[in-house]
């Protein structure tokens, strides 16, 4: 693995943002995505450029787009990558897919157990 993004990992590690996995956990260990998403969330403007160079564009505008951009939580920073490193209007790539909206899930989700559609008697 590349010198640069097991450093760029150490970093994101060392700032609690896999907080979610063993302390154990190496470079090795983590799914690029996760690293992509990771970097793309928490990551000053160089560590973006890092990935990058090492991921390329495409890999990491399916990431973004398929982990963060209908996530709304991340209103403002899914704008500023839309128009900084992709170029892109966020709110024609939602509209090409408007089933991924996490949001409706959700409150689809939370519907179905208000409701108790989907439980099995006991």
């Amino acid at each position: 693995m590349d010198p640069k993004i097991i450093k760029l990992f150490e970093k994101m590690k060392a700032n609690n943002f896999f907080w979610s996995y063993s302390k154990e956990i190496s470079a090795a260990d983590i799914r690029p995505e996760i690293l992509v998403e990771t970097v793309l969330k928490y990551g000053d403007v160089r560590d973006i450029e890092l990935i990058f160079e090492f991921y390329g564009r495409d890999y990491i505008l399916d990431v973004w787009s398929k982990r963060i951009l209908f996530d709304s939580r991340f209103r403002k920073l899914n704008f500023y990558l839309a128009k900084v490193f992709f170029e892109v209007d966020p709110e024609q790539i939602k509209k090409e897919r408007p089933d991924d909206d996490r949001g409706n899930k959700l409150r689809m989700l939370a519907s179905r157990h208000a409701t108790g559609a989907g439980k099995t008697e006991r």
